[in-house]
């Protein structure tokens, strides 16, 4: 008999989960980040600090899920490398912007700023504060 209430709490708890666990996601704490990952956020987005962390997993590898006090979302490989940049209604730092999709921008959106930006496969996709999204190849021109 007490197996047989053992078994069915287990399965109650297994199904009532939240939904980051049964994806493979698993909360941090900004200590536990990489040291790349700490820096890259002092240096480029300064005066904010980390409100939240998770890691995922996903086919191409875990990745961390860094959201700032100001609800700027930043993605990063293990390594380090950041994946995504969403500053909402906010600029993504210039320095974050690579040279011809900045050249292309200052060009052809002089006034208007990223607010996004993500690394693809095949390259860049922006996405600006009038909503316009530009995908940029690997050698960084319009595609």
């Amino acid at each position: 008999m007490k197996s047989a209430i053992s078994m069915v709490s287990d399965f109650i708890h297994r199904m009532t989960r939240p939904a980051a666990e049964k994806k493979s996601e698993k909360r941090f704490f900004a200590e536990d980040l990489p040291k790349s990952v700490k820096y890259f956020v002092q240096r480029n987005f300064p005066g904010r600090s980390i409100a939240f962390v998770h890691k995922k997993s996903s086919l191409k590898g875990a990745l961390f899920v860094v959201i700032l006090n100001d609800g700027i979302l930043i993605e990063f490989k293990e390594n380090g490398n950041w994946e995504k940049i969403d500053c909402k209604m906010g600029a993504v730092p210039a320095t974050m912007v690579p040279c011809n999709v900045a050249t292309f921008m200052k060009d052809y959106y002089p006034r208007v700023p990223i607010v996004k930006i993500e690394k693809t496969d095949n390259g860049y996709e922006t996405t600006l504060s009038n909503f316009v999204s530009l995908k940029f190849n690997m050698t960084e021109n319009v595609a």
